[in-house]
């Protein structure tokens, strides 16, 4: 039987077509995904100005590895800075807290040196400082000026107390042994205590050199010295030269008393290394001496020695119209004790007792030259001055609260009163009367040649000469008999003479009789009694 009814059969909406765009949807969204899970923090990075700065083009680096890359840059809201938006490296994620700095790197000439040239090609760029681990931040103060110091370089920070500046400045370098160790990272103005504060960074392993008792001073600009060496120049190096430099020394710690210094440790910047010498003096006692004579070339610090050697300085020079009428010039010193024993400096008594000897036995202050080509002063102690001049002293005097060393002329003042006395003395001589009785010696002796003239007196002494011929004929005969005599005396003592014969055989014969007399002491010695009883049987047995 035949089935005229029509056969339905579903057929399904989807068509197999669509399974392409599925696909490529999935692709697409899990490419999305994976570059939104790859893709870096974006943060924002506040400059005052954007100069040099180009959207997709200018970099993040640190340490010359490319970790950002700019991707916008906007205005602030008052148009006073500008924000650049960077975004990350997810890597460096962790590296991203507060203590984050961000600069940009440009060309800077300074007296530090040059920085940047490779940006002249490349562009500038904006560097990195990850700093220590902090709080997680997005927003940063881009820094004015790069830093000297990066958080990853080894190496210890102190700091420096100084009165003043000077040429130093961010970047300076710090010397050890004309070594460049460390540099200047940063100086402020202490309003309060009226000084200058100073960072400086000792790179690795040099910082173990800084101990407490670590000395350092400037070394900026160009130091001349005039001495007894000649003209000696004082500078550590050009670039010190020019942006100024600090050098620091460390005495030797013989006892161990002295430890490492620790991070952030405070230290006293002196001017020069004279001054350390000075600073490392803690107490000096002032005497004071008077001088009648000028003291043009004496200044403040001029030094005051000991044969030859430094035991103090000048603190004051001037006139002390109260002490006197004379008007002399006090002129204040210090001794300092620790210049003439280190180890055992003497007290202020034992200095004064020791001064009162000196001075009882002669001792005077001296002023003396320092340099000729300036004419600078200096105080000698000269001992045993005024021995000769008997003008020693049983004790010091006494002044107000110092006491009084005293004091002698000083060299110039000994040499002009000298050509003084000179000066008078020649000035005293009569010189009138010197020329007349010199005028009247040349008329007499004029006046003696022409009688000697008169008188033939030149053929009396050629008479007198031939005389004198004939002698020395009789004195050359007495000379060769005098000779003969000579040669006999020879004769008789020559080696094969006679009389030389007869002395050997008597010296001979005393050799022998001084042999025969020591044996017989030499027996008597034995045999005291021999000499009255003879020797016995058994006394010549025991010889034999």
């Amino acid at each position: 039987m035949n089935d005229n009814h029509p056969h339905l059969t579903r057929v399904s909406n989807v068509s197999p077509i669509w399974i392409v765009p599925v696909l490529a949807l999935l692709i697409a969204g899990w490419l999305a995904l994976r570059a939104w899970q790859e893709r870096g923090p974006e943060i924002q990075i506040i400059f005052d100005d954007a100069a040099g700065i180009t959207v997709g083009k200018t970099q993040v680096k640190f340490r010359d590895v490319t970790v950002g890359e700019v991707i916008d840059t906007r205005l602030s809201s008052n148009f006073q800075k500008v924000s650049v938006f960077v975004e990350m490296d997810p890597q460096v994620t962790p590296l991203l807290s507060e203590n984050t700095r961000f600069w940009v790197v440009a060309p800077r000439i300074s007296l530090g040196g040059v920085s940047g040239l490779d940006t002249l090609l490349s562009g500038v760029y904006i560097e990195m400082d990850p700093g220590e681990p902090g709080a997680r931040e997005r927003r940063f103060e881009g820094l004015t000026e790069p830093p000297s110091l990066r958080s990853y370089q080894q190496g210890t920070q102190y700091t420096l107390l100084s009165e003043q500046l000077g040429s130093l400045d961010i970047g300076s370098p710090v010397y050890h042994r004309q070594v460049p160790v460390g540099e200047v990272t940063r100086y402020r103005l202490l309003p309060d205590a009226g000084r200058v504060e100073i960072r400086i960074f000792i790179e690795s392993p040099y910082d173990q050199l800084i101990k407490t008792n670590t000395n350092f001073w400037n070394v900026s600009g160009f130091g001349v010295e005039l001495g007894a060496d000649g003209i000696v120049a004082n500078v550590e190096s050009f670039a010190s030269l020019l942006s100024g430099g600090l050098a620091f020394s460390t005495p030797l710690d013989i006892d161990g008393d002295h430890a490492l210094a620790e991070a952030g440790s405070q230290f006293h910047l002196f001017d020069d290394r004279e001054a350390v010498v000075e600073g490392a003096l803690t107490y000096s006692y002032p005497y004071l001496m008077r001088f009648s004579s000028s003291v043009r070339g004496l200044a403040l610090g001029a030094p005051v020695e000991f044969r030859g050697i430094q035991v103090g300085k000048v603190e004051h020079v001037g006139l002390d119209a109260g002490i006197s009428s004379d008007r002399e010039i006090d002129v204040v010193i210090s001794i300092q004790p620790e210049r003439i024993n280190p180890d055992e400096a003497p007290t202020l008594a034992e200095l004064n007792e020791l001064f009162a000897t000196l001075v009882s036995e002669g001792m005077r202050a001296q002023l003396k030259t320092r340099s000729y080509l300036t004419g600078a002063l200096y105080v000698d102690l000269v001992p045993k001055q005024a021995r000769a001049n008997a003008e020693k002293l049983q004790s010091l005097a006494q002044h107000g609260d110092y006491l009084v060393l005293p004091t002698a002329d000083s060299e110039y003042s000994r040499i002009a009163r000298r050509l003084g006395d000179i000066a008078q003395n020649i000035a005293e001589l009569p010189f009138d009367t010197i020329g007349k009785n010199l005028d009247n010696s040349l008329r007499g002796v004029a006046t003696l040649m022409r009688d000697l003239n008169k008188a033939k007196v030149v053929d009396d002494i050629d008479q007198l000469l031939s005389g004198l011929n004939g002698s020395a004929e009789s004195l050359e005969l007495a000379i060769d008999g005098m000779r003969g005599t000579i040669q006999s005396i020879d004769s008789a003592v020559a080696p094969d003479s006679a009389l030389q014969h007869r002395l050997t055989e008597m010296l001979e014969d005393v050799s022998d009789a001084a042999k025969s007399l020591e044996t017989l002491t030499d027996e008597l010695a034995r045999y005291p009694d021999a000499l009255l009883r003879g020797k016995s049987a058994s006394q010549e047995n025991r010889e034999k």
